[in-house]
């Protein structure tokens, strides 16, 4: 299936990601491939269960463009179990797979885990998902997001995170591709912090200033946004270094934006003391789409 790839079953969080992926397939004049996933062990023998599952994906395609007033090019397809494995499969050779996700406590989230979750692990295409939030269940209570009149009032705006890893700068480019095609400004943020002990009393020991690391920091983002390639006009790409913990820097900065794109994986040493994996805490926090690159 070439184009956009969306999980549906009806459920708000879904028809959130159908709406949004409709959106991405017009922009991106692609095709959209709304796909039902059937319990495990069902298969396509029943023409009358097909045809009325079918029928049933084909009335949320119809919703969905009437709520967005887009009609683009839509297959419906239903597909047997387990949810990860056949939206993986169904995926493949997209240009990109959606889904909807709930919004659970931080134990839920651990115990129980997730379609999205388990698919953004395993996929070899950009996945986004598209958090449904109940207003009366806050984000997160130790990650402020910018919520500020200045963030709401802000154009387009995607942000990247960013360290000097393949799958960052593959990030980059995603984004760039997205910025170029909506109009949109691409902020790349670049977080990094110390997070070794400082030498015991008495013992040798020595660490470069603060500043120096910032300056490497600066250096590695500006060396990676050079990479990518991106072909973006200068005043719509804006540079942040930021210290601090790297998946709350970045929910911070997707406040009001359009999309938050992050590499799949980060790398070990240096690298990973800067920016590290992020992709499972900014799923799990992050106020717009996430948009997960692999490298």
């Amino acid at each position: 299936m070439r184009g956009i790839v969306v999980g549906v079953n009806g459920s708000t969080e879904a028809d959130e990601a159908l709406d949004w992926a409709m959106r991405e397939a017009a922009s991106r004049q692609a095709p959209l491939h709304a796909v039902l996933v059937t319990r495990a062990g069902a298969s396509s023998g029943d023409a009358a269960l097909d045809s009325g599952e079918h029928e049933q994906v084909r009335t949320y395609l119809e919703r969905a463009r009437g709520r967005t007033g887009l009609d683009p090019q839509a297959e419906t397809h239903v597909v047997p179990g387990p949810a990860a494995d056949a939206l993986l499969e169904a995926s493949a050779d997209a240009d990109m797979l959606v889904l909807g996700r709930r919004q659970r406590g931080r134990l839920g989230r651990r115990v129980l885990g997730s379609v999205s979750s388990t698919v953004v692990e395993h996929a070899r295409v950009p996945v986004t998902v598209v958090r449904h939030g109940d207003p009366a269940d806050p984000a997160d209570g130790t990650i402020t997001v910018d919520g500020s009149a200045e963030a709401a009032t802000r154009g387009p705006r995607i942000v990247v995170g960013v360290d000097s890893s393949a799958s960052s700068v593959a990030a980059l480019r995603h984004a760039a591709e997205v910025a170029t095609r909506t109009g949109a400004e691409l902020e790349a943020v670049f977080a990094w912090q110390i997070t070794t002990l400082a030498p015991l009393p008495g013992s040798w020991g020595w660490a470069p200033p603060i500043d120096d690391y910032e300056s490497f920091a600066a250096d590695a983002l500006r060396g990676a946004v050079e990479a990518a390639s991106h072909g973006l006009p200068a005043d719509r790409v804006h540079e942040r270094v930021v210290h601090g913990q790297a998946a709350k820097a970045l929910v911070a900065a997707a406040g009001g934006a359009d999309r938050l794109v992050v590499g799949a994986r980060g790398l070990g040493g240096f690298d990973r003391l800067l920016l590290g994996s992020v992709s499972r805490q900014v799923l799990d926090f992050s106020p717009c789409p996430v948009t997960v690159v692999r490298g």
